[in-house]
């Protein structure tokens, strides 16, 4: 038998990858219809409503595919002792979609299908996206139904190539996980339906291959003072003013959080711009809620915030210097306040050094040049997931952080990340 010399070889190759770019190239419009019809779903929560809309709308593209789908809402049990809030209303619906390519090893493929809330400033059409100067925009185009939209359209190149995956794919599109604290995806974990030898998680930037996140708490507030006529207020104690106090001691703790280090380094591009180099700790006071009307006194007022604890940190230890800290306000200022701590997803810390990020980060430097081993600042249930199953995992996303803006007004991404993120799951898979 001949053996095909190197020159030979590598004008295969070349003939490949000429046809991958003229495949992925050829379904930009594909792209971008997969993504603009998953954005006109309004999955924000809460309330979360749209759960079981989008999953039915994704289930006869995953079958057309080859997939078998399974519709898998979390049992009202589970659901309510683990995620039932008064904010939540709807099924709490989510996706598996898996094919058998009769290979070896198995991957998970991970995202959420659930988006933040739209909130206030957009200059387009939150839920319908506009496409201009080389970006499309829309709520969750980055976080992270963009990635959905370009594996689907992956999956079309790999038809229309006659490409096979190396790996047999089991694609969990979970929701709640901009809500938590016990999302689609931990039920998934809980349940046994994480499966694969590896996890990818799509979720997140495209800034580095994300092998560390913070943990993440969010917290309550509810500082007391007492009501009386506003006419009189010596009568009473101003609940808002001390509030005002309260947040002003906090602020020194704020500087003592943040001036914590993991040893998980940030993206160049975070370094570059913020000059940070390390994933840091985080305390925010980000809501407050008081009074009762213009000439009342306000007898309370609720504060609520987040704190983001790096991988180092454990809860226990985040809650017990929280308290300590209030402990010493109400000491010194005489201020009633009650505090109730809301633990959410754990911290992550995956190995960098493992077989699966090597692989993930090679696919992912051929398509966007070299991508350093990184940590992030926000946290993802994917790390509670892998507490559970023990995969080894790292994150990779279609959105840049700063520029993205996901979260914020204008969230867009650009449609050359959307393309190369085509080829860069292609590149994984095959």
């Amino acid at each position: 038998m001949k053996v095909p010399s190197p020159v030979n070889v590598t004008i295969i190759k070349m003939e490949e990858k000429e046809e991958l770019e003229k495949s992925v190239e050829g379904k930009e419009k594909e792209l971008i219809d997969y993504l603009t019809e998953l954005v006109r779903i309004p999955t924000f929560v809460p309330p979360g409503q749209n759960y079981g809309k989008i999953v039915d709308w994704l289930i006869p593209v995953f079958e057309d595919f080859g997939f078998e789908c399974e519709k898998v809402e979390m049992p009202e049990d589970v659901y309510e002792a683990r995620q039932e809030s008064a904010e939540l209303s709807g099924e709490r619906v989510n996706l598996l979609a898996t094919k058998d390519f009769g290979a070896e090893e198995s991957v998970d493929i991970y995202t959420h299908l659930d988006v933040v809330p739209a909130g206030e400033g957009w200059s387009t059409p939150p839920f319908e996206p506009v496409v201009k100067e080389g970006r499309i925009y829309g709520r969750g185009v980055a976080d992270s139904k963009g990635s959905v939209a370009s594996l689907l359209t992956a999956l079309s190149v790999m038809r229309e190539l006659n490409l096979e995956s190396k790996y047999n794919l089991r694609v969990a599109l979970t929701t709640d996980e901009e809500i938590g604290p016990y999302s689609g995806l931990c039920f998934f974990a809980d349940a046994g339906l994480l499966q694969g030898d590896y996890l990818l998680c799509m979720d997140g930037d495209n800034e580095g291959i994300c092998v560390a996140t913070n943990g993440v708490m969010n917290w309550e507030m509810k500082v007391y003072g007492k009501s009386c006529h506003s006419s009189v207020p010596f009568l009473g104690v101003n609940a808002i003013e001390q509030a005002m106090r309260v947040i002003e001691e906090l602020d020194a703790l704020k500087r003592k959080v943040g001036n914590r280090q993991s040893k998980a380094p940030c993206s160049s591009y975070m370094t570059e711009t913020t000059g940070q180099k390390h994933i840091t700790s985080v305390f925010n006071v980000t809501m407050i809620n008081g009074g009762v009307k213009e000439n009342v006194i306000p007898p309370s007022c609720t504060l609520r915030g987040d704190r983001r604890y790096i991988p180092e940190e454990t809860v226990e230890e985040v809650i017990k210097e929280f308290e300590d800290f209030l402990q010493q306000v109400k000491t010194k200022h005489g201020i009633d306040l009650e505090l109730i701590c809301k633990p959410g997803y754990p911290p992550m810390f995956s190995n960098p050094s493992s077989e699966w990020v090597r692989r993930v980060q090679d696919a992912a430097s051929d398509v966007f040049g070299h991508k350093d081993i990184t940590g992030v600042q926000g946290g993802l249930d994917v790390a509670y997931a892998v507490l559970q199953t023990k995969q080894p995992v790292c994150a990779f996303g279609v959105g840049n952080w700063i520029e993205s803006n996901a979260h914020g007004a204008d969230e867009n991404v650009r449609i050359r990340d959307l393309k190369d993120y085509v080829r860069f799951l292609v590149g994984l898979l095959c």
